[in-house]
């Protein structure tokens, strides 16, 4: 949407609005939103590891589970946020760099309050299947059975479909003796663009709690001898994307976040037309809030929007760590989420020059050690990714190295908790921990 006039503008949005009331009539299927994974069960990156993403839609979560690693196949992230799009589910996979095929086989699951969770619709799409312009393809594939698929037809597509025998029912669970995989292109497409549509095939499921994905890459020898791109990032996104539109993509050109004194300084460049951004911020990196919109940049070079906010709160100077985050609304009222960027504060209060919380990830008690300057009384705070505070412990602590124990932490579900170290009533350390 860069360069667009006013008049373009009025355009776009009846488009969206006409393209709204179909989706409401035709009972397309809901965008999910796949963000801050946990893992809860088994071990990173291994087979049997399960990871979370809470409210993919409200009320319902997603479970995604490594079902098989073949080929040498090595998950690098869950879900990176680094590009691309915030509300894809993007994991990187890396490969052993010999030719042939590596890739990772996921088993995917929706659950709603304790409870399987059917959807009447669901589509998602493989975005940018390309190569590293030297000789690895990527690829993606579904296990047979459930799911079509479809082939934007605005361009020629460059993936090769085919289906394959199912050679690895592990657990005797896939439907269908055969998969269809989605072989793309040597040639490397840059950035992570839905309107890419040479490079990107669109899965539709009915009545459906779950899918089986195999997502990796495949080095050909093809005679060229040059260095190539192992790690490979892979974006799967729900939402129908089988009209001639594209999802807002994230632009930001830059966006840094620096500790100068007792104040953050924030600056970011952008090349869109955005009618806003709100800078949020976050203590324990699941909960975000605005403290600011900013409407307008300070200044325009070339076409490029400089942006800058200091934010000087001096409760800041209260945590050990803080988090930001930027959201840019568009005209037409899309939005998207920049990466989240860390500060670590080294001043906090003064107090705090030692913490530590082991084990992490824990199951049933803690020990949390650390260095206070003052005595005096101290809270061990436990709260949940979503603000609850699920734990509270008093304890009379004395100027040096102080531990205290936090046991029966056995009832409370796996997840993401926070704890926040209180001495005399100012916060002098949080830490993030895994409850398992």
């Amino acid at each position: 949407m860069k360069n667009s006039t006013l008049t373009g503008r009025y355009i776009i949005i009846l488009t969206i609005l006409a393209l709204s009331f179909y989706a409401s009539n035709a009972q397309l299927s809901p965008q999910l939103k796949f963000q801050n994974p946990i893992l809860v069960a088994g071990t990173d990156g291994q087979i049997g590891a399960t990871y979370k993403f809470s409210n993919v839609n409200p009320n319902i979560d997603a479970y995604i589970t490594i079902e098989n690693i073949v080929g040498g196949a090595v998950l690098k992230n869950i879900d990176n946020t680094t590009t691309g799009y915030n509300d894809a589910w993007q994991p990187t996979i890396g490969g052993p760099g010999t030719y042939g095929s590596s890739y990772i086989k996921w088993n995917v699951r929706f659950d709603s309050i304790g409870s399987t969770y059917i959807f009447s619709s669901l589509d998602f799409s493989a975005v940018d299947v390309d190569g590293d312009n030297v000789r690895v393809r990527e690829f993606s594939g579904i296990n047979g059975g459930q799911g079509n698929y479809s082939i934007p037809t605005q361009v020629p597509s460059l993936l090769g479909i085919s289906t394959i025998h199912d050679t690895d029912n592990t657990f005797g669970t896939d439907v269908s003796d055969s998969n269809l995989i989605a072989l793309g292109p040597v040639i490397n497409r840059t950035n992570i663009d839905t309107l890419s549509q040479d490079v990107r095939i669109d899965y539709h499921y009915n009545n459906t709690s779950g899918f089986k994905i195999y997502l990796g890459a495949q080095v050909d020898s093809n005679g060229n001898a040059g260095t190539i791109t192992t790690d490979r990032f892979h974006c799967i996104y729900f939402g129908n994307l089988t009209g001639n539109f594209s999802v807002l993509k994230e632009t930001y050109q830059s966006f840094n976040v620096l500790l100068n004194n007792n104040a953050v300084n924030l600056n970011w460049t952008n090349t869109e037309t955005a009618s806003h951004f709100e800078i949020e911020r976050s203590f324990d990196n699941a909960n975000f809030s605005t403290i600011v919109i900013v409407l307008e940049p300070q200044s325009v070079n070339n076409g490029l929007g400089y942006y800058k906010y200091s934010d000087n709160n001096p409760g800041i100077l209260n945590y050990s760590v803080l988090y930001y985050r930027l959201k840019q609304t568009d005209v037409n009222g899309n939005y998207t989420y920049s990466m989240v960027k860390t500060v670590h504060i080294n001043n906090t209060v003064g107090k705090s020059e030692v913490l530590q919380v082991k084990p992490n990830p824990c199951m049933d008690r803690l020990s949390i050690g650390f260095y206070s300057k003052i005595g005096g009384k101290a809270e061990i705070r436990i709260v949940s990714s979503s603000g609850a505070l699920v734990k509270k412990t008093e304890s009379t602590v004395s100027k040096g190295f102080n531990t205290i124990q936090i046991q029966e932490l056995g009832s409370q579900i796996p997840g993401m908790y926070v704890v926040n170290i209180v001495v005399n009533g100012e916060t002098i350390g949080t830490e993030k921990i895994i409850k398992n």
